[in-house]
């Protein structure tokens, strides 16, 4: 049963903590420990096992080559666009921990296992943050504690999670930072949001997702005003750095019309709609439905925050035909809506097989959830 919501229904599925009440320290301590070890298994393979250049991470030209030369110094210049602007995470691995010299002696260590390993530490920080905030961003939005845990966990076994996110690439930290903008613009937090902004950029350029979420939100003008100012100077900063430190070079064509001229020779030349079922399908794979049904049981509530944020996924999805780019990963970026939707559909079917009301949505404000 859901605590009760500030109009005094009850919210089985998504509730509301009262005003004042605060999630117990020792329980922030221990999933701190359960995700800093659910991102240590989820880095361990990568390091270890993975091929540091395997092709279906881009290869030595691609993604992960790319990513792998800018954390070696290779000049900007020389790096493709837009891989050349995502400098945080490989700047990081340059300052990570060394490996303890008394574990050398029991591993098969190389220069390549040790690029991985850089590259893991720093990711495996990123990927406990985002569980974190996957759990602060789901409380903000009015679901219980266990929700909110099983959101994270949802988090932690999808597919572009399990199989990139351990290795060296920039989206743990890209997923972190989006989380963390968009916690911050439901909670109000201007100085999160700026950092969120100006750090996150340079994590991925998946961090704009932002503004249209403070748009979408159900805000006055005024306050949404004074949130898009404080990410406007992270978006400036990374203006400055992609047009006027780091210009020009090398690229992926970055304008529609040529992506969508790249769009309709794929359609045309072997089974590219079998390809965009797979590759998209497998971001969510089995949450797919059950965010569906989600979506479909707060249709009576038109402002809640999940509600209007979930009006980017449609957005997110053509946003590869766009760019001409990945599809399953850049689909993924949906998941701060998609996975919360999913289990808001899981909660209502098991309210709904223990015979209780049907959940519907809270009246979350903007500073509900857990703190």
């Amino acid at each position: 049963m859901g605590l009760a919501s500030p109009s005094g229904t009850s919210t089985p599925g998504r509730a509301i903590p009262p005003p004042g009440r605060r999630v117990r320290p020792a329980l922030w301590a221990a999933l701190v420990l359960v995700f800093l070890w659910a991102a240590a298994g989820l880095v361990y393979p990568p390091i270890t096992k993975y091929d540091l250049y395997d092709p279906g991470l881009g290869g030595r030209e691609g993604d992960v080559g790319l990513y792998v030369r800018i954390y070696q110094g290779v000049p900007l210049r020389e790096i493709a666009r837009p891989f050349r602007y995502r400098v945080l995470t490989p700047w990081m691995a340059r300052f990570a921990p060394p490996v303890p010299p008394g574990l050398l002696r029991y591993f098969d260590v190389n220069d390549e296992k040790l690029v991985k390993y850089r590259f893991g530490i720093v990711n495996m920080v990123a990927l406990a943050v985002s569980g974190l905030l996957m759990v602060r961003l789901c409380g903000a939005l009015g679901f219980g504690t266990r929700d909110a845990v099983l959101a994270a966990f949802l988090y932690y076994t999808s597919f572009p999670v399990i199989n990139s996110g351990g290795t060296p690439m920039v989206d743990a930290w890209a997923h972190a930072f989006l989380l963390l903008g968009l916690l911050s613009a439901l909670r109000g937090s201007h100085a999160w949001l700026f950092v969120a902004s100006l750090v996150g950029m340079f994590a991925k350029e998946t961090t704009l997702l932002i503004v249209p979420a403070v748009l979408l939100l159900d805000l006055p003008w005024r306050s949404k005003a004074t949130r898009l100012l404080a990410v406007l100077p992270g978006v400036i900063a990374y203006a400055i750095f992609r047009f006027v430190i780091a210009p020009g070079g090398y690229g992926a064509p970055g304008d529609p019309v040529t992506a969508f001229s790249n769009l309709m020779w794929r359609l045309g030349h072997g089974p590219y709609l079998l390809w965009i079922l797979f590759d998209g399908g497998i971001a969510f794979g089995l949450l797919w439905p059950l965010a569906g049904y989600g979506a479909w049981s707060l249709r009576g509530n038109p402002r809640d925050p999940l509600v209007r944020l979930a009006w980017l996924v449609p957005g997110i999805l053509l946003v590869p035909f766009l760019i001409g780019s990945n599809i399953g990963r850049i689909w993924f970026y949906a998941f701060p809506f998609v996975i919360p939707l999913a289990v808001a559909g899981l909660r209502r079917l098991l309210n709904e097989s223990d015979g209780a009301d049907p959940p519907h949505a809270a009246a979350a404000g903007t500073n509900a959830g857990l703190s």
